[in-house]
């Protein structure tokens, strides 16, 4: 296979899906390519096996399984996340809200995919945002053992090192000279490089919302939290998405502070709480 089209399995959730981008990916690159050229590269004695198993009609079993790893060529890592992803929809019988939950609920298999996903993700990482309003700070310092104690241990200090040199190398941060000395600063808003899934989407709100939780336990004097539940009409529901997209900006223009001393997080949710009787 050409080097450079390979899918990344560390952007995947589901298993299918990686598949079927493959697939089309083929197709595009090769006029040539279909599933009966793809079952004789696999080994595989008829087309069913892979056509169902990308159509949702079956799941991958050990055979075919191991027939994908040496096709695609994954070294142990790329091969062990394949299969603990073909467990994962077995488990959640294909119920996508199910398969991020366990998923995210794996640590081993969370921190695989950070650590192995490419840059263009950096945009879907709220850590990555982190990162980068922490060189705002007055006492920042470009370590990954820093900005761990910084974080009080969001951040690892490798990843947060890793997350520091992904930002600098995409043009997100940049290296600069001020009175003498090295500075890292902003040099543009990090913005996302690839197609908006609503699964990355997901991931990241839902990530954002986590974070929402445990604030609770902080000194209340440190974080403000506050809910409102009210009716309204849905004709006022473009108008309420504006009036709180004005509000975010208008905060952000008044608040934020560079250098600052401490980075927040700002997290606003506004959602239904019942559903239409038809």
């Amino acid at each position: 296979m050409d080097k450079e089209k390979e899918t990344n399995i560390f952007n995947y959730s589901d298993y299918r899906e990686f598949l079927r981008d493959f697939n089309e990916m083929k197709k595009r690159v090769n006029p040539s390519w279909s599933f009966g050229l793809w079952a004789r590269e696999l080994g595989l004695n008829s087309i069913s096996s892979i056509t169902m198993i990308i159509n949702g009609q079956r799941h991958a079993g050990k055979k075919i399984q191991k027939s994908l790893i040496d096709f695609f060529k994954f070294n142990t890592k790329e091969a062990y996340y394949f299969e603990e992803l073909v467990k994962i929809a077995k488990s959640s019988k294909d119920n996508p809200s199910l398969t991020i939950l366990l998923l995210d609920q794996n640590s081993e298999l969370k921190e695989m995919r950070e650590q192995n996903t490419a840059q263009v993700d950096l945009f879907f990482n709220w850590k990555a945002h982190c990162v980068k309003e922490l060189t705002q700070l007055k006492d920042f310092f470009p370590s990954g053992t820093w900005i761990e104690t910084r974080t009080n241990g969001l951040i690892k200090k490798d990843e947060g090192k890793k997350l520091l040199d992904l930002l600098i190398s995409e043009g997100f941060l940049e290296k600069t000279f001020f009175e003498g000395k090295e500075v890292i600063q902003p040099s543009s808003t990090i913005v996302p490089t690839k197609e908006v899934t609503k699964e990355a989407a997901h991931s990241y709100h839902k990530a954002l919302m986590e974070n929402s939780a445990k604030a609770i336990e902080k000194d209340k004097d440190l974080r403000s939290l506050h809910a409102t539940t009210l009716s309204l009409l849905t004709s006022d529901l473009a108008k309420a998405k504006d009036i709180i997209r004005e509000f975010q900006i208008n905060f952000s223009e008044q608040i934020e502070q560079s250098p600052g001393d401490e980075v927040y997080q700002l997290n606003i949710q506004l959602f239904p709480l019942t559903k239409k009787i038809s």
